[in-house]
């Protein structure tokens, strides 16, 4: 009878053990996903980067028909992969990662990683169906990962401590302290005398971008040749109320200029119902929930800017 409970136990310990191993590292071969008329390498790669920034991934131009991207969660959880397209299809092949239990021998990680990349997938496969994109799920491939690199953290931390995108790479990027609020906006008057959201933004897009390794600096009058960030608040609504539920959401424009030239340009909207304990707080404090996150997409977006980027709810603002 021992003898038995001590066979489970050992077989339970071991069940355990062969959990904790992680789950194969999986790439993703859509090389014969796309078909359809007029489609180029400049839209096909456009489509890829909104749909990586859909869910956070920051990603950058490495070479000819190859994109790097990469996603931190939490600040803790750092992948790396490298996107291979052309006008027929794309690829998404793991590169590097920091804290994701990485075992190069045995070509493991940690199990979110595969959600996560299956979820960069299917927002860059929606972005496709926008352009006209026909797609033949048939050709879809899940493939291990033949050659793993080793997660090395000072390698990572050395090549990836500043955002490396061509047109900001090394310069600094001035903003306005106090965001202005867009000419012949409808914003009622109690948000702008009682709420910050002008402020706050500018110090969250600062704050973000500075952490991501991009120099942001203050400055409310830049000279012609400066880099600029000109962001403007368009629209702000506050309904709703402690206890009654809130309903409140932020939308900014905003576009990345150095003389006449023009970086690229996005929209970007939040919305906020308070969030844990949002019965006890106040409306700026919701507002400022919302441009919170609008200043976290923004500094995404600076790591590789593009034009006509809609960021965070902007689909869900009619």
């Amino acid at each position: 009878m021992r003898k038995t409970i001590l066979n489970v136990i050992l077989t339970g310990v071991m069940l355990v053990f062969v959990g904790c191993g992680g789950a194969m590292v999986n790439n993703i071969d859509n090389s014969g996903y796309l078909s359809g008329n007029k489609l180029s390498m400049q839209k096909v790669e456009k489509a890829i980067k909104k749909g990586a920034m859909r869910k956070g991934w920051m990603t950058k131009r490495i070479g000819s028909g190859k994109l790097e991207s990469r996603i931190n969660v939490r600040g803790k959880h750092l992948v790396v992969v490298d996107i291979a397209y052309n006008t027929r299809g794309y690829k998404i092949n793991y590169k590097d990662s920091q804290n994701m239990k990485y075992d190069a021998g045995a070509n493991t990680i940690h199990g979110n990683y595969n959600k996560w990349i299956a979820a960069l997938e299917k927002n860059i496969n929606y972005e496709l169906s926008q352009i006209g994109v026909i797609s033949d799920t048939s050709s879809r491939k899940v493939v291990q990962n033949i050659q793993p690199k080793s997660s090395s953290s000072s390698a990572l931390n050395k090549k990836y401590a500043k955002a490396n995108s061509s047109a900001i790479q090394g310069k600094t990027i001035y903003i306005k302290n106090i965001i202005p609020y867009a000419n012949g906006n409808r914003i009622a008057d109690n948000i702008k005398a009682e709420c910050t959201i002008n402020q706050q933004l500018a110090e969250f897009i600062k704050q973000y971008a500075n952490e991501k390794g991009l120099k942001v600096e203050f400055k409310n009058k830049p000279k012609y040749n400066d880099l600029k960030l000109i962001v403007e608040i368009t629209d702000a609504m506050s309904s709703g109320g402690a206890f009654r539920g809130h309903n409140k959401y932020v939308t900014i424009s905003g576009k990345l200029v150095k003389g006449k030239k023009s970086y690229g340009s996005f929209d970007a909207a939040r919305i906020s119902g308070g969030g844990f304990w949002g019965a006890y707080k106040g409306s700026c404090a919701v507002l400022g929930r919302t441009v919170k996150a609008l200043g976290q997409d923004v500094s995404s977006w600076l790591y590789s800017p593009m034009d006509g980027a809609k960021l965070g709810d902007t689909q869900l603002i009619r």
